[in-house]
């Protein structure tokens, strides 16, 4: 019986790279070779995760992007006994940058396995660590209603639309960079009128680009969405971005570059500002007038007018 499953995307172009690289990491390590599980359209990753639990895995490594990530993660929220190893293949592998796992951010084709041969090695050997795993309950307009876990961050308004805008072919060829040019032409857009509540007590935000409630979140560039957040600090941070004009951007990119090369815990949040305000929850409560997109962790749904989001401490034990 394997003691490693590794849940992969066959349609990555990274998929043989890190099936190898896994391989390798569990033949270093004298735990024999790994469950390997493909995830399919109709079952894109907790499927697989039961089944390896079921099959007696001790880990659950996971190759692929931040979406592939949340919902193995979401999967063995609660499983206090199976580890979670990640071997970062995606976009902007927001949660590895964020954990502090080793990341390429160049592109992984087919016979680059020793590329991803440091992320393997943490990912199939490295002690589990409690991370705090969030959960957003979207309401959408006809009144469905669906949940979603994440690892770095939910958000709504134009975040949520500047992501959608992506084209993939974009994504496979630029990367990260692929987001610059869609967030530009959202910049000058008119802001939500969103409603917030934060555990339970309401907040006089005003009109918002964007709402995010972030768990932890360090963006390609090293710069930190939330100053001081961390991924085992069991708080949910709301992120009020409301800029007016170019110079509430310039506000909102110093916050950010400010961050640069700084330990995560240096600093607390910093001063009110219009265009950028943050606060701190268990619970966020958000509702809209009207159908707008919301995000979790890059993935966009659609009509949502209310996002229930909530952070479960601990809740994961992640390989870092």
């Amino acid at each position: 019986m394997s003691r490693v499953a590794l849940v992969v995307n066959p349609a990555s172009r990274a998929a043989a790279a890190a099936v190898a690289a896994v391989r390798r990491a569990c033949a270093d390590a004298r735990l024999g070779a790994p469950l390997v599980l493909e995830t399919t359209l109709e079952d894109p990753g907790p499927g697989q995760v039961r089944y390896a639990v079921a099959q007696g895995a001790l880990r659950v490594v996971v190759a692929g992007g931040d979406g592939t990530v949340r919902l193995v993660a979401g999967e063995l929220g609660g499983v206090p006994d199976v580890i979670l190893g990640v071997v970062p293949v995606g976009t902007a592998n927001l949660f590895a940058r964020s954990a502090g796992l080793p990341v390429r951010d160049a592109a992984v084709r087919d016979g680059a396995a020793r590329l991803l041969a440091p992320a393997a090695e943490v990912a199939v050997t490295a002690p589990g660590r409690a991370t705090d795993l969030g959960s957003a309950r979207l309401q959408a307009a006809d009144g469905s209603r669906s949940e979603h876990p994440f690892l770095v961050l939910a958000g709504l308004g134009h975040d949520a639309a500047t992501l959608a805008a992506v084209r993939p072919r974009h994504k496979a060829s630029a990367r990260w960079l692929a987001y610059f040019a869609p967030g530009l032409r959202r910049l000058s857009h008119p802001h939500h009128l969103l409603r917030l509540t934060l555990d339970g007590r309401p907040v006089d935000a005003g009109p918002l680009w964007s709402l995010l409630a972030v768990n932890a979140a360090r963006l390609p560039a090293g710069a930190r969405v939330v100053p001081g957040a961390r991924l085992d600090d069991g708080v949910l941070h709301a992120v009020l971005v409301a800029p007016a004009g170019l110079r509430g951007w310039a506000h909102i990119a110093a916050t950010g570059l400010g961050t640069v090369g700084r330990a995560s815990t240096e600093e607390a949040y910093p001063a009110d500002h219009p265009a950028l305000r943050y606060r701190s929850a268990r619970e966020v409560l958000v509702r809209a007038p009207g159908p707008v997109l919301a995000q979790v962790d890059g993935d966009v749904v659609g009509g949502i007018v209310e996002a229930r989001i909530v952070l479960h401490a601990g809740a994961v034990q992640v390989a870092r």
